[in-house]
């Protein structure tokens, strides 16, 4: 009996022990996750406290519940402590931006750049947003010029370019590249696909040294032309016309847009009208031809007709002297001669008078003048590619020019900002672009992250194009998404039953001047709500003086028309702005696309603006998808304020007046599209995160636009 005790005793005390031991694991691994939970630096956030580093994950805990106030807030308590840290600051913006503060939003990524942060997600965003009217002294953006690509990699087309020595861009996308030894001027599509070339001047039909000839020539009807030889120059004016520097034969060819030829201007000669080696040619908006005479080393000017009108410049190295000027480029002011052998760029007004000298230590050849967009001056220098800001009096270097382009003869810039170089030793046509034009072809903004099928995580994007217009029709393909900087994901397109469902808010007018016209009111509610379709929701929110909302969005027709038809008629309209703030406000939280339905009587002034901007109310609602709808009723049928929203926010403005037919307008607030794209992707579960931030990149890539956004979310 005592030996079976002892045998029992002994099983549960090493019982216990496993228990214990089992204990001890658990309190190991407890102490091991909590440590990953303090430990934030393998996942790339540098903040300098844990107290800072606590209000970050709460306001980017706040911000993917879209309460952007209380974000807001806790990015603020996050500064207070760590008030030089960019991640932060980047947030603290987003916030601003999202909650429709424009202004200081945009103020906020300028404190970024001030810092000497040269991100280019921020210059994007700066540059997006300037339409903001934020009166802010930038630093020069300007800073690079990016390599893009070589503009067609099609053997066809490489096949067809030999030396180009000069090219011009047209609105449409297409390119005239004049091949220096292949003698002509080629026409290429936006593909890189030759579609036209000039080799040839005028008919020589008297030419020909014996009868016989002039009789199979008149036969046949086959004459010889005078050829292109090593033409170095050419413009085109606003009519079309088409002006070629014939070099080797001392002329300019003239030539209309179909590409026939029309006449010569100029002979061989020292004289006045007589030219020696022409190498540039321009021509100003009243058609009259500038003339860069090389081997007589002076500008010759004819006018539309080809007649002389006069010269200037002769052999030298003092102002208003040249040795071999080259490229010309013509204005409305002032005339600007690429003097090459002295090494320097002359500036001249119309009536060739000297103005000044432009000069830079690393000029070695100047040969290629040309205007950009907007009105400064691009150089080639046969190794080097400048840009001149004329106002300012300062140059940029395009950083990359040497490493791709290696004899850049030629600068042209197109109306969507890309910047066409020729190579004349390689032959190739080389693509740039200015950094922020690369950065902010696309603009990308990840309004929010869902978490709640983690690790599937579900983000709205929100991508428009330069003008802010949004881009519609994108695919998954179109979409890449990055964590933590390293680990890459295959994205696809979330669908759910709530992207194909509707929110209505209808904003009513529920001032003491509202009262005069309650039947009016209430008609166009009523006919509003018997339009809409079963699965839509209106949320009714009255204001005056004061903002008055039902308890929550409804889809019967009947408690919709009950919520709306309690009014109150009284007071003034000085509560307008907050109720839109709070219109907004409760668009959020759900995947169903909103439209906010306002009818008003009276036509607000700014003043009624004073807790937000209008901007900043339309700002508001654009940057949450939240399209702002303006139903006139009575007298006043157009104001500056509410137009100029509904108009920011693509939404639509009825005179109820006139006849409606409400489904349509209802089905067209359905169908604005603000560009949001709901993406998702399978991410990774690790328990020792939990509790961390992830950093998340997204880029979009569309045809030859880029965006891209950075951002993150805490790991549930």
């Amino acid at each position: 009996m005592f030996t079976i005790i002892k045998k029992n005793i002994t099983n549960y005390k090493r019982g216990f022990m496993r228990i214990k031991l089992l204990a001890g694991i658990v309190l190991f691994l407890m102490t091991i996750s909590l440590s990953y939970a303090f430990d934030k630096t393998p996942y790339y956030v540098n903040t300098e406290t844990y107290d800072s580093y606590r209000e970050l994950l709460r306001g980017v805990h706040y911000y993917n519940q879209e309460r952007y106030d209380a974000s807001i807030a806790s990015f603020r308590n996050s500064l207070n402590t760590n008030p030089t840290d960019k991640f932060i600051r980047y947030w603290y913006s987003k916030s601003l931006y999202k909650a429709g503060y424009m202004s200081l939003a945009i103020n906020e990524w300028l404190n970024i750049t001030r810092m000497g942060y040269e991100d280019p997600i921020i210059l994007s965003k700066i540059n997006k947003y300037d339409s903001a009217n934020v009166n802010e002294e930038k630093e020069d953006t300007l800073s690079n010029f990016i390599y893009l690509k070589a503009f067609s990699t099609n053997l066809n087309f490489r096949k067809n370019i030999n030396q180009p020595i000069q090219i011009k861009v047209m609105a449409d996308g297409s390119l005239y590249v004049l091949d220096y030894s292949d003698s002509s001027l080629k026409k290429f599509d936006i593909n890189g696909r030759l579609i036209g070339k000039i080799a040839h001047g005028k008919r020589l039909e008297k030419q020909q040294t014996s009868w016989w000839k002039n009789v199979l020539q008149f036969v046949a009807k086959v004459y010889p032309y005078e050829k292109l030889e090593n033409p170095r120059g050419f413009d085109i004016d606003s009519n079309g016309y088409i002006y070629i520097a014939n070099t080797k034969k001392d002329k300019i060819l003239k030539y209309d847009s179909n590409h026939n030829y029309i006449t010569n201007i100029g002979v061989t000669g020292v004289s006045n009208g007589q030219l020696l080696g022409p190498s540039a040619v321009a021509v100003d908006k009243e058609g009259n031809i500038y003339v860069s005479d090389t081997g007589n080393n002076r500008i010759v000017v004819f006018d539309v007709e080809g007649n002389f009108l006069y010269s200037f410049g002769k052999l030298g190295e003092n102002n208003g002297e040249f040795f071999s000027p080259a490229g010309i480029a013509v204005n409305d002011q002032y005339i600007y001669v690429a003097d090459m052998g002295n090494k320097r760029i002359q500036q001249f007004d119309l009536s060739g008078n000297y103005i000044q000298t432009i000069k830079h230590n690393l000029f070695n050849e100047p040969r290629g003048l040309s205007f950009a967009r907007d009105g400064n001056l691009y150089i080639a220098d046969g190794s080097k590619v400048f840009y001149y800001d004329i106002v300012e009096s300062e140059f940029t270097i395009f950083n990359n020019s040497e490493r791709y382009t290696v004899t850049p003869t030629s600068v042209a810039e197109s109306p969507n900002g890309n910047i066409y170089l020729t190579d004349f030793m390689s032959g190739r046509i080389d693509v740039y672009t200015r950094k922020e034009e690369y950065y902010a072809n696309l603009d990308v903004f990840v309004d929010r992250e869902y978490l709640n099928k983690f690790p599937v995580v579900v983000a709205s994007v929100t991508v428009r194009d330069r003008a802010m217009n949004p881009v519609v029709g994108l695919t998954p393909e179109n979409f890449f998404v990055t964590e933590n900087s390293s680990v890459s994901h295959k994205v696809n397109f979330y669908d759910a039953p709530e992207l194909h469902e509707y929110r209505f808010i209808y904003l009513i007018e529920d001032s003491l001047a509202a009262k005069a016209y309650e039947s009016n009111i209430k008609e166009e509610i009523s006919n509003f709500t018997m339009s809409l379709t079963n699965n839509d929701e209106v949320l009714v929110i009255h204001y005056n003086d004061q903002v008055y909302k039902a308890d929550n969005y409804d889809a019967r027709n009947l408690r919709i028309l009950e919520n709306a038809n309690n009014f109150h008629f009284t007071g003034g309209i000085s509560a307008l702005d907050d109720a839109y703030y709070e219109a907004i406000r409760l668009s959020g939280n759900s995947f169903k696309k909103t439209a906010i339905i306002h009818f008003s009587v009276t036509s607000p002034d700014d003043r009624v603006f004073d807790m937000m901007n209008f901007n900043d109310v339309a700002s508001f609602a654009k940057n949450n998808a939240v399209s702002l709808n303006q139903v006139y009723i009575g007298t006043n049928k157009s104001n500056y304020f509410l137009d100029l929203m509904t108009k920011n926010t693509y939404g639509y403005i009825i005179d109820a007046d006139h006849s409606i037919n409400y489904t349509d307008e209802l089905d067209k607030m359905k169908n604005i599209n603000f560009g949001r794209y709901f993406i998702y992707y399978n991410s990774f579960k690790n328990l020792a995160q939990s509790g961390q931030f992830r950093a998340l990149n997204v880029k979009v890539q569309y045809r030859d636009m880029y965006g891209e956004e950075e951002v993150g979310y805490v790991v549930p």
